[in-house]
Order: C-alpha cells, then structure tokens, then sequence
C-alpha cells in the first residue's frame, strides 16, 4: 500500500518549491520592472526633461533666433538690390540708330557748287541732299537697304556716271536719365521706336513715286499725337533737354510731312527729309547723353 501521509508531504514539500521558485524567479521580476517604471516616470523622466530644457532648449532657442537674424539681415538688402535693378533698367531705354546707303553724285569744297548741282537733281526729277560736314556732298538716293540703293544705283548713272553707294552707320544711343520714371521713359521709348518705323514705312514706299497721301496724314496724326503727350506730361529738370530734342524731332517730321505733295512732290524727297530729321537728333542726343 502506498502512504498517503507520505504522498501527502512530498507533495506539499514540491508545492513549497514551487511556489517559492515562481516567487523567485517571476513575481519578484516583474514587481521590480513595475516599481523602476514608476520611479522613472515620477522622479526620474521628469528631472531629465527639465535639465534637457535648461541645458538645451535655451540654446536651440538661441540658435534659431541667430539663424533667422542673418537670413532678415541678408534677405532684405538682396529685395532692396533687386528693386534697385528693376527700377534702373525700367528708367533705360534705346533709340536705336539706322544704317543708310546713299548714292553720292558729287563732292565739293563750295557749298555753292553744292546746292547748284541739288538743284540741276531737282530739275530731271530726282531728290537732292547736301551734306556739309567736311566737304559739301550731293546725293540722289537715300535707302535703308543696300540691296535698293544697289538696285537704283544704275538709273543715276545714266546721268552721272561717277555715282556710287556711299555707307554710313548712325550707332544706337542708350539714354539713362536716374530721375525719369518707368513711365515716362516708356513714353519717350515707345514714341520713338514707332517714329523709326514710319521713316522705314515711308522709305519703302517714296522712291516707288506711288501716292502715301494717306500715309502721310495717318503719320501725321499720330506725331502730333506724340507731341501733344510730350507737352502734357510733367518731366524732371535732369530730361530737359532730351524732351527738347525729342519735340524738335516731331516738329522737323510734321514739316516734312506737311510739305509732301505727291503731284508736285519729287519721288525719295520726302525719304531724305525725313531720314535728316532722324540723323540729326541721334547725332545731337548722343553728344548730349
């Protein structure tokens, strides 16, 4: 027979050790890992994170503060630059020049002799132009194409047989003026752009001996246009002299314009007024620039 009593013992001894090593080995642990956990959430998390502020958060701060002064330092003078710029290229404009082929039939040291031979070009039915700087010369033709001035080359020396294509090249003039506005630089820009595009529509056209009556007048109306906004607009003291030239143009076009007569007038005269008009204000603003 087996005693009871005995199986009894031996197994409440192993139930002792049981209980014991699971209090050892298990309970003991995790009460541990429970009790750290609310150690280091009450007392210890808290003091680091009030340290990291002091020793850290202060700094960081600091820095940031440093990093952003230098960039709204360096930012602004850059917006500054750039306002500057705009402004001065708004302010600049370019007259642009032309590039003339004339057809020269005479040179003399007499202006008289000049003028005399203009006139004898005048009676067989060609325009005449006299330059005077240097020696008095006389040309028949002026075009803004080589290949025309070429062309019309021969029809001249059927009367004048030393005729020849004479080049000259009137370079463009930058005008920059600190107190004239964005506005009123485009004003005068804009104005004499479409001036040097009716003296190339006209130019075209003249030496054909075709009526521009109507060109003529729409051309007219509208630099009358022009210097009715040039009188009308107020200018700083600096563009004086430039809105000076830039009426005496208009005029000096208007009168050209006006002369025109296309049942007496001569076929290319009117182009070489006009063209003489436009010369003389590049030779005058760009000494005056």
């Amino acid at each position: 027979m087996i005693n009871v009593r005995k199986k009894r013992k031996e197994s409440t001894k192993k139930t002792g050790i049981g209980r014991m090593l699971l209090l050892l080995f298990v309970i003991i642990p995790l009460l541990g890992i429970v009790i750290g956990y609310g150690v280091s959430k009450a007392l210890i998390i808290p003091y680091l994170t009030e340290n990291h502020h002091d020793t850290t958060g202060g700094l960081t701060e600091g820095a940031g503060q440093e990093a952003a002064q230098p960039t709204a330092d360096t930012t602004e003078p850059a917006s500054e630059e750039e306002s500057r710029t705009t402004n001065a290229y708004q302010r600049m404009f370019n007259v642009e020049g032309l590039e003339l082929y004339r057809i020269q039939v005479g040179a003399f040291s007499s202006q008289e002799n000049a003028l005399d031979l203009a006139g004898e070009l005048n009676d067989k039915g060609m325009a005449a132009s006299v330059d005077t700087e240097g020696l008095s010369k006389v040309y028949a033709f002026y075009s803004l194409s080589m290949n025309e001035a070429e062309a019309y080359l021969g029809h001249i020396r059927e009367h004048y047989s030393d005729a020849h294509v004479s080049h000259i090249g009137y370079p463009s003039v930058d005008i920059s003026l600190a107190d004239l506005s964005s506005e009123q630089a485009g004003l005068i820009s804009d104005q004499l752009r479409e001036c040097k595009d009716m003296i190339t529509e006209v130019t075209a056209e003249d030496i054909s001996g075709i009526d521009i009556s109507d060109m003529v007048q729409e051309h007219k109306g509208r630099i009358e246009k022009f210097n009715t906004e040039v009188s009308q607009t107020s200018w700083p003291s600096s563009a004086e002299k430039l809105v000076d030239e830039v009426s005496m143009l208009y005029t000096a076009m208007l009168e050209s314009y006006s002369e025109y007569n296309h049942q007496t007038g001569i076929p290319g005269q009117i182009s070489m007024e006009l063209i003489n008009c436009y010369v003389g204000f590049l030779k005058r603003i760009s000494v005056m620039i």
